[in-house]
């Protein structure tokens, strides 16, 4: 099978082909793959002025996998392609895997001549340690993706799920639920507003950035508009106590953004929204609730240290994947190096 692989790029015309429909089926059912590599995620990043180009993979007329590889905006005049959550490569067979990760790394170095990247940083979900196929890569110096997090299985019945959480959550929920606290989802991109208002609350008080509103309202209209997104807020009596963003993907739900306001903290809204989330998420028929970022010793020097005790609260299971790894085109390494040693001394 591996010696009818080919490689091509994909565009546009594969819509009307089935192609990119497969190519959704792929990432989906992918465990180590994500809604990073779909090609609702790469629309988003188009619209946000990040460049993209889809690789497939192919044996025979059969789509088996590939990657969308995202350009980093150049520092010096060193930039690298970048695949979240990818590649999507049939990773329990080792031998395919191996021709088609090859031919990715072979396309991105094309790519990589014509836009002057020095490497392919690839994140895949996989669990350590790296498999053997990644021999050529090194562990790469930045997570774009967080590579440890905390899964809740959503796969058990709502009472088994609660009954699983610590003495703490559970009881938070409960006194959110005494005084009325009630949680509303709007799936269109209408909130986002609403959303980025508590978000930089949220940011002012517990010293975290955000990105501007034009990037939630970018993700948000073409997110929610797929049904892929919606937002949620606990309020009370008019008033918005926690809200999130809600992202649902394949078999996986993520809490991808969120945050809590200032007011009436005591009635816990932050612990009604992600129950209500993780219930609406089984209700689209997800089997995994991620927390997305998570320290489960809670060291102070981790950047999600303080959301990681909230977090904790609510039972499941640590995960820690192996991270980012890049390959670097040495050709463009070397042609780097000569015009960096060739400026300094202009």
């Amino acid at each position: 099978m591996a010696e009818s692989l080919h490689a091509r790029l994909l565009g546009d015309e594969d819509n009307n082909n089935g192609i990119i429909e497969r190519w959704e089926t792929l990432v989906r059912d992918n465990t180590a793959g994500g809604i990073m590599q779909s090609v609702a995620w790469r629309a988003v990043k188009e619209s946000q002025g990040v460049p993209s180009f889809h690789l497939g993979i192919f044996s025979g007329d059969e789509l088996i996998g590939g990657a969308i590889l995202y350009t980093t905006s150049k520092k010096k005049g060193l930039g690298i392609l970048v695949a979240p959550e990818g590649p999507i490569l049939p990773w329990s067979d080792e031998g395919l895997a191996r021709s088609a990760l090859a031919m990715i790394i072979s396309g991105a170095k094309e790519q990589a001549r014509e836009i002057g990247a020095i490497a392919l940083r690839i994140e895949p979900r996989l669990l350590p340690p790296p498999s053997p196929l990644l021999r050529e890569f090194v562990r790469g110096p930045m997570d774009l993706v967080p590579y440890e997090t905390l899964y809740i299985d959503l796969s058990r019945p709502v009472q088994d799920i609660l009954d699983s959480m610590k003495p703490k959550g559970r009881y938070n929920i409960k006194v959110a639920e005494r005084h009325g606290v009630k949680v509303r989802e709007d799936d269109t991109s209408a909130s986002v507003g609403a959303f980025y208002e508590v978000l930089q609350q949220a940011s002012r008080r517990d010293e975290f950035a955000v990105e501007p509103i034009e990037f939630f309202d970018k993700l948000a209209k073409v997110l929610c508009a797929r049904g892929m997104a919606r937002f949620l807020f606990a309020e009370h009596e008019g008033d918005v106590l926690a809200a999130m963003l809600l992202v649902a993907y394949g078999q996986r739900a993520t809490y991808l953004y969120g945050g809590t306001t200032n007011l009436k903290r005591n009635l816990m809204g932050g612990y009604a929204l992600q129950w209500s989330a993780m219930q609406r998420a089984k209700d689209l028929g997800c089997t995994i609730y991620d927390f997305y970022g998570f320290d489960q010793f809670r060291s102070p020097e981790h950047q999600y240290a303080r959301f990681s005790q909230f977090k904790s609260q609510f039972g499941g299971q640590p995960m820690k994947f192996i991270g980012a790894h890049d390959y670097f085109f040495e050709e463009q390494v070397a042609d780097a190096f000569i015009r960096l040693v060739a400026e300094a001394g202009g």
